[in-house]
Order: C-alpha cells, then structure tokens, then sequence
C-alpha cells in the first residue's frame, strides 16, 4: 500500500542495531548510588570512611596499600567523592586529584543516560558521543596516573 492509495505513511524509525536499555539502566543506577553513598557517607580523621547513624569505620579497599603500603592511582577516590558531595572541594583535592573528574564524569551520566532512555523509548537513535568519551577515558586515566607519580616522588600537588 502507498500512501497514494489512502493508506497513512509509515513513520520512519531508526534502523541502526536495536539500543540496549539495560545497559544504560545500569549505568544510570550505579552512577546514581555512587553518589548517594557519597552524600550519606563521612569522613573522619581524613582517613576512614565512616557509616552513618552507626559511626562505624569501613576497612580500606585498597588491596595494594594493604599489601605494600604504597596507595595506587586510585587511593582516596572514596574520600573524594565523600568531600565533593559535602561541598570540601580542597579535601576533595588532596585525597585525589583525579577523583574531581571521575566525579564529574560520573555526575554527567545521570542527565546523559536518562536522555538515552528517553530517546529509546520514543523510538529515536542513541546519541553517539563519536571518540568524547574514549578521549575523556584515557584523559581520566593520564590524570590518576601522573598525580600518583608526582604523590609517589614527593611532590606536593
């Protein structure tokens, strides 16, 4: 049938391969209870991350600082987060760098993949981010490794 012969024309829909909801589900829900455990966590003595209401400390993750007492590129992300989402911008500085732009990384995904839910759901494409998000990766991973470097030869940052 065309549309000659009074039949409604087909909207066109996307045809690219079928987006994956779950996927970006997922993504929304970590990135959301990261930094809602960030908001209800604290900090005490800048060293241990403590649950509230209960004022008990949670042991430290990091398996390299266990083991060899040298922290790695990530030690004080945790902290990090806990700062930022209670406004201590320069705590958030001096546990790690780099965790302001995780942070603001992960922050990002929330709108972005509500967007791309949104946009599934209406039968529109994924927004493609092209290279932005590979470039910001790899500049992520540049940034923990260079001011753990820096950390680990003794320079103040």
């Amino acid at each position: 049938m065309s549309a000659a012969d009074g039949a409604a024309p087909l909207v066109a829909r996307y045809a690219g391969p079928r987006p994956d909801p779950m996927y970006h589900v997922v993504l929304l829900a970590m990135c959301s209870g990261v930094l809602v455990l960030a908001a209800v966590l604290s900090v005490r003595n800048q060293s241990q991350v403590v649950l509230p209401i209960l004022g008990l400390p949670l042991p430290e993750l990091c398996l390299a600082r266990r083991l060899t007492g040298w922290g790695c590129p990530g030690c004080g992300m945790t902290r990090c987060f806990i700062a930022l989402m209670h406004g201590d911008w320069l705590a958030a500085w001096r546990y790690n760098p780099s965790g302001i732009w995780l942070f603001a990384l992960m922050a990002a995904q929330i709108p972005f993949r509500a967007i791309q839910l949104w946009r599934i759901r209406r039968g529109l494409p994924e927004l493609n981010t092209g290279w932005t998000a590979q470039i910001l990766l790899g500049l992520l991973i540049v940034l923990m490794l260079g001011q753990w470097v820096l950390r680990a030869i003794g320079l103040p940052i």
